[in-house]
């Protein structure tokens, strides 16, 4: 699963680098976190599809020999569970001369989540972020709630990571229709939640098309 797939990629917008690109890619998942962070000083979103299950752990974090698919990702934050028929994974990058960066570590996250709280907003759920510091001290990602993550009162609803360079910084989404972890698991003190598991019905691609229409508008 190391071949990546680009399908295709839309240019938005006028003036660079304040255009958006929207792009698809396919393949594994340890090829669609290898992907180089570009330069090119635009924003860039990027949609990953992929087929098969993986443990994706934090630059940092343990990793718990749960699932033989195992990859680290280079950004922080605690470990995800990616299932193709669960989870939408989007990245988001940002040149630094961008008018939406903020050197602030925590308030840089705060412009993306409440683009994509007003997404899901839309479309029926009370959703809003987490503005304070990190609450939860579990070590997967959905265990715990991050400046600028997005809520359904204090569940969690889209987990939300960030790798920065010198020019650039790459936000990863994750978002679950249903929420669940890993095989052999438990959920004891979970906060996450699936979009579905709010009462929300509809499409998975609804759900991706509203996102990345409320993110062109920035």
């Amino acid at each position: 699963m190391g071949q990546l797939y680009f399908e295709s990629t839309v240019a938005l917008g006028m003036s660079p680098p304040r255009d958006w690109v929207v792009e698809r890619w396919s393949g594994g998942v340890s090829a669609l976190h290898r992907r180089p962070i570009p330069l090119d000083g635009r924003r860039r979103l990027s949609i990953l599809d992929f087929e098969e299950k993986a443990l994706v752990l934090g630059s940092r974090g343990p990793d718990p020999e749960l699932f033989e698919n195992t990859i680290r990702r280079q950004s922080g934050g605690g470990i995800v569970w990616l299932n193709p028929q669960e989870s939408t994974w989007i990245d988001v990058t940002l040149p630094r001369d961008d008018p939406l960066w903020s050197d602030d570590l925590g308030r840089s996250f705060l412009w993306l989540g409440e683009t994509i709280a007003a997404a899901f907003t839309e479309l029926g759920l009370k959703a809003d972020i987490h503005e304070g510091t990190l609450t939860g001290d579990g070590v997967w990602c959905f265990d715990n709630l991050g400046a600028g993550e997005v809520k359904l009162l204090d569940r969690k609803l889209v987990g939300i990571s960030q790798r920065r360079t010198k020019r650039a910084a790459r936000f990863q989404c994750v978002w679950y229709r249903h929420f669940v972890h890993p095989p052999k698991v438990p959920l004891r003190n979970s906060k996450g939640i699936g979009w579905a598991d709010a009462g929300l019905s509809c499409a998975t691609t609804l759900v991706l098309d509203t996102v990345v229409s409320k993110l062109r508008t920035r």
